[in-house]
């Protein structure tokens, strides 16, 4: 995606994103009238893949257009839109569930469909343009070899492969311990789905509430590995509270669960936010042109590392879990929280001497 952003247009890339998840969202709603198990299972995943590249084509474009439009205060952009995604998870259990009460399998999923063509056409109206003049002006053969010399001086910075680190360490914190939740806190503390539920809307709330201030505070902060340093201890404190781990001596309870989670959203959001303009300016500062070609590049590396640490992370965690137990993979997660917290440390002091 990153590679067709400025040969097919960044707004266009968008909105032909929007429109591919929101006929994958439709059809994934009409597979319950897929009657054979295996074909069901065969559907499931082709649609799921399709919505997939569907939705790296917007994020990759919408990630690219903030980075174009607001230089400046990029990460205050960035944070508005995970405060976005914050509420979203928030609202969609409560609406979701309705839905499916009222309509059946299928309402949820309609309803979604419905949403992506109206954003999509929204978008025709009101994005901004981005050109990237540079590419028009260059032959097919030569803009090729340009994007694959982008993307070798992206992929040789150093201060990249830190973020790449944090960004696979933040997906798997996520994505590693909430699939196997529910039946660990069932079984200790008899805790139900919908109760579960409560928790997440909690702790969701306080990650769509706490975006804004993050993406200010990034905004105003040069030495921003410092800032995310600092949200990396108290996120491995609450990783490290949600079984919690053996190493603190507690026993499980609602109160820790509920604490754990509030501050692995918070402050993991915190030290999420700032990672994409890092990445922008540590490039820029190695060589990397200024244009909507390097900034769909990073864009689309960026997006790339994370989505690797979300594959990644249910699939180890879920064997973990399996072998050791829920606590050993909070322990796990946390004790890597914790390391690169001390490396990003270390990195944003030396940034600051070098300053």
């Amino acid at each position: 995606m990153g590679w067709l952003a400025p040969r097919l247009g960044v707004t266009r890339l968008y909105t032909l994103g929007l429109l591919v998840a929101g006929v994958t969202t439709v059809v994934f709603g009409l597979l319950t009238y897929v009657e054979t198990p295996a074909a069901f299972l065969a559907w499931c995943l082709t649609v799921r893949a399709a919505e997939a590249v569907g939705t790296a084509a917007a994020q990759t474009a919408a990630r690219t257009i903030i980075i174009n439009q607001f230089p400046q205060r990029m990460t205050s952009a960035m944070s508005l839109v995970e405060g976005m995604i914050g509420a979203g998870l928030c609202l969609g259990p409560a609406i979701g569930g309705p839905m499916y009460a009222l309509g059946g399998y299928g309402a949820p999923f309609y309803t979604l469909g419905a949403l992506f063509f109206v954003i999509a056409a929204a978008s025709l109206l009101l994005m901004p343009t981005v050109t990237d003049h540079s590419t028009e002006r260059t032959e097919k053969g030569d803009a090729d070899r340009n994007y694959r010399d982008m993307l070798i001086l992206v992929l040789s910075t150093a201060d990249n492969w830190l973020i790449f680190a944090a960004l696979l360490v933040a997906a798997m914190n996520w994505t590693a311990m909430d699939p196997s939740m529910e039946p660990y806190m069932h079984a200790v503390l008899g805790i139900q789905p919908a109760e579960l539920s409560l928790f997440f809307l909690g702790s969701f709330a306080g990650y769509a509430l706490s975006s804004p201030l993050w993406g200010r505070l990034s905004d105003y902060i040069d030495n921003t590995f410092l800032l995310v340093a600092a949200c990396l201890a108290p996120t491995a404190l609450g990783v490290l509270l949600i079984p919690p781990s053996p190493l603190l001596g507690l026993r499980p309870s609602r109160v820790l669960l509920g604490v754990g989670m509030t501050l692995r959203e918070v402050f993991q959001l915190g030290a999420y936010l700032p990672l994409l303009p890092l990445m922008v300016r540590r490039s820029t500062a190695r060589g990397l042109q200024s244009d909507v070609s390097g900034q769909a590049l990073v864009s689309a590396v960026f997006g790339a590392a994370y989505s690797l640490g979300s594959v990644l992370g249910p699939v180890g965690g879920g064997l973990v879990t399996d072998l050791w137990g829920y606590p050993t993979l909070a322990t796990w997660l946390g004790g890597v929280t914790v390391l690169l917290c001390l490396v990003m440390a270390i990195r944003g002091l030396v940034y600051h001497v070098g300053k």
